[in-house]
């Protein structure tokens, strides 16, 4: 997995490349939570992204919630239809914003 933050005002946009899994989460963690300060708006953008368990859901869950609670929103775009398939059966997909 490879993440690339780039941050615009109260933007954060994150590109993810490759898998998220038990091994990789944390270390998405960690490059996130530090960067959440200011930001209302965080964009996941997923076109590269090939996969994503529960460890990686757990991560995006938190940021979600860290987020809203500041009035924000995320936003996950350009989501691959396999890892949509894991977004929709998590239920992820009743509460986060989607975007082609």
């Amino acid at each position: 997995m490879t993440v690339e933050k780039e941050k615009n005002n109260d933007t954060l946009t994150v590109r993810i490349k490759g898998s998220v899994d038990a091994s990789t989460a944390d270390g998405l963690r960690d490059k996130l939570i530090g960067e959440l300060d200011d930001v209302t708006l965080v964009r996941f953008e997923m076109k590269e992204m090939d996969y994503i368990s529960s460890a990686g859901l757990r991560v995006l869950l938190e940021v979600y919630q860290m987020i809203c609670n500041n009035g924000g929103k995320v936003v996950l775009a350009g989501v691959r239809e396999e890892v949509r398939d894991i977004f929709e059966l998590s239920g992820f997909t009743d509460f986060m914003e989607m975007a082609d």
